[in-house]
This record gives structure tokens, C-alpha cells and sequence, in this order.
């Protein structure tokens, strides 16, 4: 969960000189919403750009916003993919906290977005042509875009040991029947995910707090840019079951993405090891509520088997 980071206009100023500019001010902060590990800030400045974004945690996480980082610039060389500029990631010490400093988007996230019913379909028809786009890059390797030495040659090889670890961290806070059929499940990858797809470049982490979009006109809303993706070449299965998780893509999304991109026979029944896996993760970072949740998807995994 998000630690408790405060950040007033004195510190922001600080951060901003020792990191960005050293002749700029902050003259405003305002928290953003969504974010789930992390801190968000969107800090308003003395001069052009007038607004930049702050994003933050304490020392520990500064390994991650080193990813965070290198997989942002590579997106903006290496594709059309609209995320923010990122300026500088950087630990101080001094201040006790690391981050991230880059651009401020237009529009805000689709959690809070007000759209009509027209502009939510336009939404999707709009999210379906960006990941579509984003599908046709692909790679001879799995793995992480910026970490050579972890790419793999399967995508069991990454999904795999990402599926086993969640479940061997959270254990025992899962049923013991759940847990026999996550042990039994593991054991027939193979089977359930059979190595069909190419290595695709993937958001690998879309969901509304990280779609931002601009709905002035509700019934005519504009997606404006992506945040937080992982930097990821995977099976797109992983992508579009996360999709699907948590309601973000609907009937419209995938009618306007299989244009281009048919499903795989058996899509729905994969998804489940795919929400599995989300959901155990979700058991680590936020909690026991989860455990229903991982409950009712080995259930339903034992009845597919």
C-alpha cells in the first residue's frame, strides 16, 4: 500500500531545483488520485512548462522507478504508444524519498472521467485502436523490454515463476482446497497455456487509474496518453485478460481490436490463470479481502480442468 509521503510547496521546490531546474518554483501541489503504491503529484510552476508531475515513494523504491524509467523513454523511441515524457528519476537522500519527474498529460483517469454513453463508446473504440497499434510490435524474446539478461525464450519461462511466487506469498492466507488446485495447477501450465503467440509488446498493467483521458466533451472524450506501463514483450493474452478483469475493455473494445487481432480459441478459459495471478497479487499488496476473490478463480479453474 501507499506510505505515508507528504509533500508541501517547500519541498516540492526543493525536489524541482535540485532535480529538474534549479531556477523554477512550485507555486501549487495538488495529490492525484489512483495511485495505488505510489505517490502522484501534479505540481504547478513558475514559467513554461507550467505544471510538472511528481511522482514518489520512499528510498526503497527507487530500483523500480529506475525501470519505471527506462521502460518510459523506451516506449517514446521505440513506438507511437502516447506516455509522459519522464525527465529525471532520482534518489535523495536528503529529502528521504525517490521518484520520478516527467511530464504532465492532458485529461485525468478514466475512474473519474464523466462520460456519456456515447463518449464511453467512443472510449473503448479509441483504447481498442491504441493497443491494437501497440500489439504489432513484437520481439523474439519474452521479458522485460530494457533487461536483456531476463528475456526468455518461452513465455511460461516469465509467467511461470511470476504465478508461482505470488502463490508461495500468500499461501497461507488461501483455502487449503485453493491451494491444492493452484499446486495442481502449476504443475499443467503446458496444457492450460499453450506457447501460441509471439512475444507482443504489452501496457501490462491496464486498467482505468492508468488511462488518462480528456472529457471536456463527454459524449466526444479523447484518450490522451497511458501511464505506468511495465516495459513488457508477453503472450497479448496477458494484456487483454487484465482487460477484461476489471471491466476497462468491454463488448465495443473487443469488437474494434479482433479487426486486426482475432482471438485465440479458448481466450475465455485462459483468462482465468491470468486473473488468478492478478488476484494474488492484489492478496499480497492490499490484503485479505482478495482471498474470496482467489477462492472463487480456483474454483472455477477446477471445474475447466
Amino acid at each position: 500500500m501507499v506510505s505515508k509521503l507528504l509533500v508541501d510547496i517547500d519541498h516540492a521546490t526543493r525536489l524541482v531545483r535540485r532535480w529538474y531546474e534549479p531556477s523554477r518554483r512550485v507555486l501549487a501541489v495538488r495529490q492525484l488520485n489512483g495511485g495505488m503504491i505510489n505517490h502522484v503529484w501534479a505540481w504547478q510552476l513558475d514559467g513554461e512548462p507550467g505544471w510538472l508531475v511528481g511522482k514518489l515513494n520512499v528510498l526503497d523504491h527507487h530500483d523500480a522507478f529506475e525501470r519505471e524509467f527506462a521502460a518510459l523513454r523506451w516506449y517514446r523511441e521505440h513506438s507511437t504508444f502516447p506516455v509522459p515524457e519522464v525527465h529525471t528519476c532520482f534518489a535523495d537522500e536528503e529529502e528521504g524519498v525517490s521518484g520520478l519527474l516527467m511530464q504532465r498529460m492532458a485529461g485525468r483517469n478514466l475512474g473519474e472521467a464523466q462520460l456519456g454513453q456515447r463518449g464511453i463508446a467512443s472510449l473503448q473504440g479509441q483504447l481498442a485502436t491504441h493497443i491494437a497499434s501497440l500489439h504489432t510490435h513484437t520481439a523474439e524474446r519474452f521479458g522485460p523490454v530494457v533487461m536483456d539478461d531476463a528475456k526468455r525464450s518461452r513465455w511460461l519461462d516469465v509467467f511461470g515463476p511470476t504465478l508461482e511466487r505470488e502463490f508461495h506469498a500468500v499461501g497461507e492466507h488461501l483455502s487449503s482446497k485453493t491451494r491444492d488446485v493452484i499446486h495442481k495447477l502449476l504443475g499443467e501450465l503446458e496444457a492450460w497455456l499453450p506457447e501460441q503467440a509471439r512475444p507482443t509488446l504489452v501496457h501490462g498493467d491496464l486498467w482505468a487509474t492508468n488511462i488518462l483521458v480528456n472529457d471536456a466533451h463527454p459524449d466526444r472524450p479523447t484518450l490522451t496518453a497511458f501511464v505506468d506501463p511495465a516495459g513488457l514483450y508477453a503472450d497479448p493474452e496477458y494484456e487483454l485478460a487484465y482487460l477484461r478483469l476489471f471491466h476497462t475493455a468491454g463488448d465495443v473494445f473487443f469488437r474494434t481490436y479482433t479487426q486486426t487481432h482475432p482471438l485465440r480459441p479458448g481466450f475465455d478459459r485462459r483468462c482465468r490463470i491470468y486473473w488468478l495471478n492478478t488476484m494474488l497479487l492484489h492478496l499480497r499488496l492490499f490484503g485479505d479481502q482478495y482471498a474470496s476473490s482467489c477462492d472463487g478463480l480456483a474454483r472455477q479453474i477446477r471445474q475447466l480442468a
